[in-house]
């Protein structure tokens, strides 16, 4: 395997790991709180937050470049401020797969937290807990593994994601060529291709590319199937009881 292969590899890896720390948290918090919304309008709320799953990538990646680029008001706001510029990497590609990947992972975590029962966290503040504690031992360790099913796609998402890296890599590194250091693995294998010579190359980035996805998807099922035996053993406790 050649350095610029390794390379986009590695930066494959980087941008999936920063999109999983960054996506995560907020993932969690949108999860419960659409899971428990009940005022007038929510439906709204939640229609946004999923909206990325729906638009092209493309979309995404032309909508960070005209936000957050000198050609956007927030982005020379920014770099007026902070004198901080959107870059193909970390910035950029890190932005872009985690509006990719956020979405998807709420969409798994909802159910998650829907099937909680509601009376656990009341009761445990009962007892003296406060409501952070009770959110944090009892409604997080119930959805944990809910929890690691979404981080697991999450990570397959970044790992692949295309469309909006291609826009922002299109605009931010205007020559993209084989062996460039901040090419992701499916930018690398799309200009791979564009040379005969390079198809063993495109044809090892594929194969690694569908052994990360089958892992991921491996992990994503395991978890959720942990949380399915949970959640039939504490309903099978209950009708016992």
């Amino acid at each position: 395997m050649s350095a610029w292969e390794v390379d986009a590899l590695c930066l494959s890896a980087q941008v999936a790991m920063l999109t999983l720390l960054l996506s995560t948290p907020p993932a969690v918090a949108l999860a419960w709180l659409m899971a428990k919304a009940r005022w007038h309008g929510h439906w709204l709320v939640d229609a946004v937050v999923l909206l990325p799953m729906a638009l092209p990538p493309a979309v995404i990646g032309f909508a960070l470049l005209m936000g957050l680029s000198d050609e956007g008001q927030l982005g020379q706001w920014l770099g007026h401020l902070t004198g901080w510029t959107l870059s193909f990497f970390p910035s950029g590609a890190v932005l872009a797969a985690s509006l990719v990947t956020l979405p998807l992972m709420v969409r798994v975590l909802r159910p998650a937290f829907e099937a909680i029962d509601p009376m656990m966290a009341p009761l445990a503040q009962t007892l003296g807990a406060t409501p952070w504690s009770a959110w944090w031992s009892i409604t997080l360790p119930l959805a944990a593994p809910a929890v690691l099913s979404a981080m697991a796609l999450g990570l397959a998402a970044a790992w692949g994601e295309t469309g909006a890296t291609l826009v922002l890599a299109s605009a931010l590194q205007p020559n993209p060529r084989v062996g460039h250091a901040t090419s992701t693995v499916p930018l690398a294998l799309m200009q791979a291709l564009r040379t005969p010579d390079n198809l063993p190359a495109a044809t090892r980035l594929a194969l690694v590319s569908v052994g990360v996805a089958f892992v991921a998807v491996l992990l994503s099922e395991a978890g959720r199937r942990h949380w399915q035996g949970r959640w039939a053993a504490i309903r099978q406790s209950g009708a016992g009881a």
